[in-house]
């Protein structure tokens, strides 16, 4: 018997478009094993009125993604999406905003606290960085002051990506600590690789948006090294993204060849290749946004059980620090990161396996306490 439904709401395209995405369906898959229906609200980039359901999934729905000043502020002040999936299910316990802001989460709090339905918060990052006009990026550095200081004051329940959210948000009323978390059973870890005889594989798989990584970096790093029967593989953008992104990030013709740039390609896909890689590497400045929130390319990573090249930002250094399974940069320049490189070189033959660390199921206990 069910013990209730709880509804997940926020800016994630659903079912597995996202970062985002990844981490609320595996947060959702906790909530399943302990006997709660899960369902999920996000956003899409289709242009129509209302809500809709996902196509071939069940209990996720969708909303337009908002694109007008008008429409922003509308969305900002508005549950009516939340109030409408919770008319459909009626034993509704439990409401899960992801990363909304602090005005969405006092309206919703407003509105179900009357119905006895508990509103909690789940905070994966702070960040003033946002594109659009002047008024709205404004308004998202106002947001992450208000965010990233008071939302457990307001939320009857914080949910925290880090260590640091976890200091911050010490004094929350109900506050649990979940890393992205992956289902090691799903198939997409136990895909068939490609093998590449012979060949040292680096890949780097995400969105770079000139702010929050640095692949520039990485790739003036593997010019750097020019070792025979290496390779870089890039996933999530093409080389004009690249370009236009980097334009002063030059690549000498002799390394060109060495360098494939794959542009999006779905989740499945780029686990695959993650999978099949020889070492994993993203470089990311340590600033306040990287280091409150946890990337959720390492969490994949390590799951895959390959070597990781990375800097020193969140909690990622306590886990190559146990698992001793790739290199932690102290710093960004290209020379550090190319010792690195050069050293995994010789762990080529080293054998790689899942590592179940980031399994949702390790979680169960904890997230069985918080909700309690």
């Amino acid at each position: 018997m069910s013990k209730g439904t709880i509804i997940y709401y926020g800016g994630f395209t659903l079912p597995d478009k996202s970062a985002s995405a990844n981490r609320v369906v595996s947060n959702g898959k906790i909530f399943d094993k302990l006997g709660y229906k899960t369902v999920f609200i996000g956003v899409t980039d289709d242009s129509f009125e209302g809500l809709r359901a996902v196509q071939g999934c069940e209990n996720m729905f969708e909303h337009a993604h908002p694109e007008s000043a008008k429409q922003w502020l509308r969305h900002m002040l508005s549950v009516e999406h939340i109030e409408a999936v919770a008319a459909k299910y009626g034993d509704v316990r439990r409401i899960i905003l992801y990363n909304v802001p602090m005005f969405t989460l006092i309206k919703a709090k407003k509105v179900f606290s009357k119905r006895n339905i508990e509103v909690c918060y789940d905070c994966t990052e702070w960040t003033k960085d946002t594109d659009g006009s002047l008024p709205k990026r404004i308004f998202k550095a106002f947001d992450e002051i208000l965010i990233s200081n008071f939302a457990h004051k307001v939320a009857d329940g914080m949910i925290a990506i880090s260590r640091i959210m976890e200091r911050k948000y010490k004094n929350s009323k109900n506050l649990l600590i979940l890393p992205p978390l992956v289902d090691i059973n799903d198939e997409i870890w136990h895909q068939q690789t490609e093998t590449h005889e012979g060949v040292f594989e680096f890949c780097f798989a995400g969105i770079p948006d000139g702010k929050k990584e640095s692949l520039d970096k990485v790739v003036e790093a593997f010019c750097g090294i020019n070792k025979k029967n290496t390779h870089l593989r890039i996933i999530g953008i093409t080389e004009n993204d690249f370009n236009n992104i980097y334009p002063d990030c030059f690549i000498p013709k002799n390394v060109r060849n060495k360098i494939t740039f794959m542009g999006r390609l779905s989740h499945a896909e780029t686990i695959r290749y993650v999978l099949g890689c020889n070492c994993y590497i993203f470089i990311r400045r340590s600033d306040k946004r990287n280091n409150a929130g946890f990337p959720t390319k390492f969490a994949e990573a390590f799951t895959c059980g390959v070597p990781i090249i990375t800097t020193d930002v969140s909690d990622v250094g306590d886990y190559i620090g146990k698992s001793g399974r790739g290199s932690l940069l102290k710093d960004m320049s290209t020379e550090g990161i190319s010792e690195a490189m050069l050293h995994q070189l010789g762990n080529m033959a080293q054998s790689k396996s899942l590592d179940r660390t980031f399994h949702y199921d390790s979680y169960i206990q904890p997230t069985e306490n918080w909700l309690k």
